[in-house]
């Protein structure tokens, strides 16, 4: 019986597998196929134009293509050709978001245990990256109507991506392409029925946006998220002759925000910082688990000459500082980057739309820093010479030194992150600090818990799922967790009967006000 349970992953995967193969070979060699050809297509057309179910028709069978992998272009193309532009995108876009769906919940309740079972600790970066980035980056692939829908339908579906962030950038993301084809659809058949110049035109200018929509997720990242989005935008105007409804923030993509003391020149370098400015400032606002941001806005001349001092130390400095040195110097970075992002910001708003809309999908609170523009990606932080974003410090600087403790140290203004410890981090003490700081987590229930009995489990902070892979997997976690349990919790957790499940992440700011 035990057998049969592990094996069962794999057998819906299968299962997932010959879904996928059985829909296309339906759509290539089955009595159905010659329905999925352009002449197949026509036919349908002609049968279904003076139909009243015509509407209902295509709707059904666009969702259940979708959900069985058949491919969708030669669908999406009949909708603009029998419906029109307007009434052609609206049944596209309702079947193909019901079917991209389908195609989604199918591969996670099918797929999703399988591929775990045979990929191990191995996708635990891919799932971390799915869950704090799946949106934009899905969002940035729905845009590209190059990129093949049914393989990011069942693709999306095998990783970590939350259901309601896929199902938004699904909704946002292929708008603008359905919008193209279909006007693309509708301007090959007038072109057919009437050799003029206009319709020649149209072809043309169809063509034209089609490869500009494939360049809006290159312009986005190469020049500026404002530059797409007034792009995007331009484009449904110009396709349906009506004034946009999307808004001045249609893509999704936020804006980038800038500080000014990050902008201004710097003297020259100076020594390492022994970052006693930091712990002055830490003392006053760090209030057991919580932060005092009022009173650190009264504190940030102090917090801002701190982060300058940073700013002025050069990278030669810091590699003669040791790897002591350079872990004490960016963790405090990070840490100090925070407070005056969250402090600059505080108190903190709900974002306006379309941020608004991302963030409440999401679950994340009014106050959460998601709320910020950009608050992990935006360079906007003077540190070591350049302008440097949180995702840098960390993913970049931080966790190639390979010190997995550092995800004890550094704070992310959140309820559910690791707390802020009351000192900055010095090159001389650092390994005590992190040691510490280990045990502050693994004594806290919020982050760590043990529940025995005949079905025992230890229940974890989602931070050690989300860098799983810096731990060594699972069973790196259990290694690394158990010298700082007391002995009978440490052969507990040792024990690969034990169960190991993951909190759900709080990202309420960390404010002591409520």
């Amino acid at each position: 019986m035990a057998a049969v349970k592990r094996g069962r992953p794999l057998l819906k995967l299968g299962l997932l597998a010959l879904v996928i193969v059985a829909g296309t070979l339906i759509a290539r060699v089955s009595p159905l196929a010659p329905y999925f050809t352009r002449e197949g297509v026509g036919e349908a057309i002609q049968m279904l134009r003076a139909s009243a179910w015509a509407p209902l028709v295509y709707v059904t069978v666009y969702t259940v293509a979708t959900a069985l992998a058949f491919p969708g272009s030669v669908l999406t193309l009949a909708g603009g050709a029998l419906f029109g532009v307007a009434w052609g995108t609206l049944y596209t876009s309702i079947a193909a978001n019901l079917g991209a769906n389908l195609a989604f919940l199918l591969a996670r309740s099918l797929g999703r245990e399988g591929i775990q079972r045979l990929a191990g600790s191995r996708l635990s970066g891919l799932d971390r990256a799915a869950e704090q980035h799946g949106f934009r980056a899905l969002l940035a692939l729905r845009l590209i109507p190059l990129v093949p829908f049914n393989a990011l339908n069942f693709g999306s579906g095998l990783t970590a991506i939350p259901w309601r962030s896929y199902a938004l950038a699904t909704l946002v993301g292929i708008l603008p392409g359905t919008i193209v084809y279909t006007f693309f659809a509708d301007a090959l058949l007038q072109g057919s029925q009437e050799a003029s110049r206009e319709a020649l035109l149209r072809i043309l200018v169809a063509g034209g946006l089609l490869v500009l929509l494939s360049l809006i997720p290159v312009i986005a990242r190469r020049r500026s998220a404002r530059t797409a989005s007034v792009l995007l935008i331009a484009l449904v105007p110009t396709l349906t002759g009506a004034t946009s409804v999307l808004g001045p923030h249609a893509t999704g993509v936020p804006t980038q925000t800038t500080f000014a003391w990050g902008k201004a020149p710097l003297p020259a370098a100076q020594e390492v910082p022994d970052h006693a400015a930091l712990t002055a400032v830490l003392q006053q606002v760090v209030d057991g688990k919580r932060v005092d941001y009022r009173r650190l806005q009264s504190l940030a001349p102090e917090l801002d000459a701190y982060i300058a001092s940073l700013g002025r130390t050069s990278l030669p400095m810091l590699d003669g500082a040791g790897r002591s040195g350079r872990l004490a110097f960016w963790i405090n970075a990070y840490n100090a980057c925070m407070l005056s992002l969250v402090s600059d910001h505080y108190p903190i708003r709900k974002a306006t739309f379309p941020r608004s809309l991302v963030n409440a999908v999401a679950g994340r609170p009014a106050n959460s820093v998601w709320q910020i523009p950009d608050v992990f990606t935006d360079k906007f932080c003077f540190i070591a010479g350049a302008e440097r974003s949180l995702d840098e410090i960390e993913h970049e600087i931080l966790r190639p030194l390979r010190e997995p403790r550092i995800h004890f140290a550094i704070n992310c203004a959140a309820r559910g992150c690791p707390p802020l410890a009351a000192e900055a981090y010095t090159a001389g003490d650092v390994d005590a600090q992190l040691d510490a700081a280990v045990r502050r987590f693994t004594a806290d229930p919020q982050h760590l818990r043990i529940q025995r009995g005949p079905a025992p489990r230890v229940s974890l902070n989602m931070v050690l799922s989300w860098f799983g892979e810096d731990f060594g997997g699972e069973s790196g976690v259990r290694q690394f967790l158990a010298p700082h349990l007391p002995p009978t919790d440490r052969s507990l957790i040792l024990d690969a009967a034990t169960l190991i499940e993951y909190l759900d992440y709080d990202w309420t700011l960390n404010d002591v006000e409520p």
